[in-house]
């Protein structure tokens, strides 16, 4: 067992503090989504029901089925919120009002920005079993945690963000179990998590799909195949058991009772024909882009071809590129491609880890000799890039990720102008309302604010923070390049 200094000693450490703490530094208070997905949370500890009827007035993600409301969503967010806000129920009693939003906020650390932060190690791990250097790994990990929509949709009670770091929890445990030693606990394990993310994400089955082929292949014998596939089964078996005891039928989802009239469009549960306007939306647009706001991700395309012409890292990458292609052609196909207000795609968060793995391709290790000029130009670039995406990030999560979705410009016509003038922790709706009151008093905060610092002040306990970790990363990487030539 490594001591604790010596753990201290590893970039990791320094990466999942300072990942953590941009996570839950902050608090985005209320919106349809996170009520529908708290108020099942809160139905489960107070009532011991999966009927959100008490709850129901502060949202419009409602499923109906008889007389009874429940959350339309996939329930796993909600399930794992449990034990954190049953431990603030059965110490401080019921909330109240005032202290509502702090009870969701205690709740979504523990189920969404604690998994998302300890996933971007995962992360870590992925790119180093590809044959990249400790930089480039932490490196890369970090701009996936700070310089995507992992970033503000770590500090929301969505499903889109656990299922994104169940994926990569269950694709390290794959790898590792493939590289390392197929251990039938470490492969169960593996397909318990991947079946889990399907339980954050219904999406996620696009993923889980690719990577099962992937088991199926480098898994050399059958029977740790099969106990890969028995943690998947179990994973099936709860989300069957689940659907038929609240909606009346093993296959039957949320989305066949939902009250949005998008979940009843197109050809199955809103997914219809693509359109080259959503995908235009989606990535390059900035409207809602995903390559505008993160254009560091556009090296994925590089990367990925260094990446599939070599054999070793050949079977991962194809994996990687499927999983990004598939999510894409699913998010163009949608009725409401963009899932209403936000400053991006929230529905291809799942599949940002694979963009992520991809695009730090670009730095593997050249098979032949390159120019010192153009490997610091290449690495320049990028890093602009990446801290480009991480400063629009940063203003995202700081002003209000959820962006009406009437604003054309997101980042140019309201949260710059707004993070300019200090306006930060703008949202003024609760986890137990509705909607956004006039004139009502701001729902969302950060902790600086919490201590009485005003405006761009209130980010200066974070900078602070990130300026320490990132002096930790400096004196771990001199310490060993002094290993490396003593």
């Amino acid at each position: 067992m490594r001591s604790p200094a010596r753990l201290l000693r590893r970039p990791e450490a320094a990466l999942f503090v300072l990942i953590l703490a941009a996570y839950s530094y902050f608090y985005q208070a209320g919106g349809w989504n996170q009520n529908s997905r708290f108020d099942l949370t809160r139905a489960i500890v107070e009532d011991g029901s999966s009927k959100i009827d008490r709850f129901r007035k502060n949202t419009g993600d409602l499923a109906r089925r008889g007389d009874h409301y429940y959350c339309e969503k996939a329930p796993a967010v909600s399930w794992l919120g449990v034990p954190a806000y049953a431990s603030v129920h059965a110490l401080a009693g019921p909330p109240d009002r005032d202290d509502i939003d702090r009870a969701a906020y205690l709740t979504t650390l523990w189920a969404v920005a604690l998994p998302s932060a300890l996933a971007v190690l995962a992360l870590a791990f992925l790119l180093g079993a590809l044959g990249l250097s400790a930089p480039v790994r932490i490196g890369g990990a970090a701009a996936y945690g700070l310089a995507t929509l992992a970033f503000p949709y770590s500090t929301l009670f969505y499903g889109e963000q656990l299922c994104a770091a169940l994926l990569l929890f269950g694709s390290a445990l794959l790898v590792q179990a493939e590289r390392s030693g197929q251990r039938p606990a470490r492969l169960f394990a593996a397909g318990l998590l991947l079946g889990a993310a399907v339980l954050a994400d219904f999406p996620a089955v696009l993923a889980v799909a690719p990577l099962t082929i992937y088991a199926g292949m480098r898994l050399r014998t059958w029977p740790m195949l099969v106990c890969f596939l028995a943690g998947g089964a179990v994973m099936a078996a709860v989300l069957l058991i689940h659907n038929a005891v609240v909606f009346g039928g093993p296959f039957t989802l949320p989305y066949e009772y939902s009250l949005m009239r998008y979940r009843h469009e197109g050809v199955f549960m809103g997914i219809g024909a693509p359109s080259a306007t959503a995908l235009w939306h989606i990535t390059l647009s900035s409207y809602r882009g995903l390559l505008f706001s993160a254009p560091w991700l556009l090296l994925a395309l590089p990367g990925a071809v260094r990446l599939i012409r070599r054999p070793d890292t050949r079977p991962l990458a194809i994996v990687c590129a499927t999983i990004a292609v598939l999510f894409l052609c699913m998010n163009m196909s949608l009725v409401d491609p963009l899932g209403g207000w936000g400053m991006g795609p929230r529905f291809l968060s799942p599949a940002l880890p694979f963009w992520a793995v991809l695009a730090c391709g670009v730095f593997l290790p050249a098979e032949r000799p390159v120019r010192p000029l153009l490997r610091r130009a290449v690495i320049a670039v990028s890093a602009a890039a990446a801290l480009y995406s991480a400063a629009l990030m940063l203003i995202g999560t700081a002003v209000k990720p959820e962006v009406d979705i009437a604003i054309r410009h997101p980042f140019g016509d309201y949260l710059v102008p707004r993070f300019v003038r200090g306006e930060l922790s703008v949202s003024t709706q609760g986890i137990d309302m509705v909607n956004l009151p006039r004139n009502a008093p701001e729902k969302a905060w950060n902790l600086g604010e919490l201590v009485g610092l005003p405006g761009l002040w209130s980010l200066l306990p974070l900078a602070l923070i990130a300026a320490g970790c990132v002096a930790w990363l400096v004196l771990i990487e001199r310490r060993a390049e002094r290993g490396a030539s003593s």
